[in-house]
């Protein structure tokens, strides 16, 4: 896998699926929430799929709260999947991934 940290965006009928990879911490977070913000104006939904990603800071974590809430200011929805190991364990811990989990 490349370790390399990336955002790739695809639209997936009336929403945006943006898959990320790499790690997400104090060098790539501020690129990663303008990304995910842009793509929450841009579409009423968007997922964020970190099966690619291998390690989230709290760094990170707050850039995807801060898409969250501009999501919720718009009246859009954004959600996240994917999360494996370290990252399932961080976004648990903080509370974030119940936030952000898809409805049941």
């Amino acid at each position: 896998m490349d370790r390399g940290f990336g955002v790739e965006r695809v639209v997936d009928a009336d929403r945006i699926v943006v898959k990320v990879r790499g790690e997400i911490d104090l060098m790539t977070a501020g690129s990663l929430r303008d990304d995910l913000c842009d793509a929450v104006k841009q579409s009423p939904e968007v997922v964020v799929d970190l099966q690619g990603v291998g390690f989230l800071d709290s760094t990170g974590v707050r850039a995807l709260f801060d898409a969250y809430r501009s999501a919720n200011e718009l009246g859009h929805r954004f959600y996240v999947t994917g999360a494996r190991q370290w990252v399932a364990k961080v976004l648990d811990v903080t509370g974030v991934g119940k936030l952000l989990a898809p409805p049941a």
